[in-house]
């Protein structure tokens, strides 16, 4: 893999570095191992948005650091939850309040984000994704990753407002290696969200693995080209995927 400097749109928020924005089509949140260290990164398929453009070649998409990219969670995304006790208390948002999600289903417009463990082998079992520190717009926002079982039911995986309430009861998930899944990523506010994550595993030679990074968010309350204001000249660290 090489590494090249773009230049990027500046995405008016109030929250770390600006960063590239990526609003729509499919990527994964994916991990990699790498000269015996895991290698935790945004994976964009060519057909995904960033800064309003397509990622484009390789057909394959694109590598990015997560320091890299911003995650749009369109206006679009807004729903008011029902008397649903088991998804009122995962997503922190009472009956009839306000809670922005990215789906775990394809829609036209909004990021389609799931989590990969593709780019590894036998080398690895499962892996395992812990949900860390989650900083909100107002300090007391909840963020919560659920996906529906056959019968439709919630079933959650992290939940800052009931941890002891996800399916492993402490904020983490697993899924085997050489495979990818999505989940619904709920927003209880409007704002930029920092997400903290650890990915962990153990090798067959190496032993354990892990690496812990921070993915943004921004919920945005009105349509997202208000948000994009002007071009800057800061330049951003992207991976081209080998």
């Amino acid at each position: 893999m090489k590494i090249k400097l773009i230049a990027h749109l500046l995405l008016a928020l109030s929250s770390p570095a600006f960063s590239a924005v990526y609003s729509a089509g499919h990527g994964d949140i994916g991990i990699a191992y790498e000269d015996g260290d895991f290698f935790f990164h945004y994976h964009l398929g060519s057909t995904a948005t960033l800064d309003s453009l397509p990622v484009g070649n390789p057909p394959d998409g694109e590598e990015f650091e997560p320091s890299a990219i911003t995650v749009l969670v369109p206006q679009s995304t807004m729903l008011t939850l029902p008397n649903n006790a088991t998804l009122n208390n995962g997503t922190g948002v009472a009956a009839g309040g306000s809670i922005w999600i990215l789906p775990q289903v394809e829609s036209s417009g909004v990021p389609f984000l799931g989590f990969a463990t593709e780019e590894l082998g036998s080398e690895f079992a499962n892996i395992t994704f812990a949900l860390g520190a989650v900083t909100s717009p107002s300090g007391s926002g909840n963020f919560s990753l659920w996906n529906n079982d056959s019968f439709g039911s919630p079933q959650f995986q992290f939940s800052t407002n009931d941890p002891s309430g996800t399916a492993n009861g402490n904020n983490t998930f697993t899924i085997p290696v050489a495979t990818h899944a999505h989940y619904n990523l709920g927003f209880s506010e409007t704002g930029t969200w920092d997400i903290e994550m650890t990915v962990s595993g153990t090798h067959n030679v190496d032993g354990p693995q892990s690496s812990t990074r921070n993915f943004s968010f921004a919920v945005v309350p009105e349509p997202t080209n208000a948000l994009l204001l002007s071009l800057g000249s800061l330049v951003l660290l992207r991976r081209r995927r080998a």
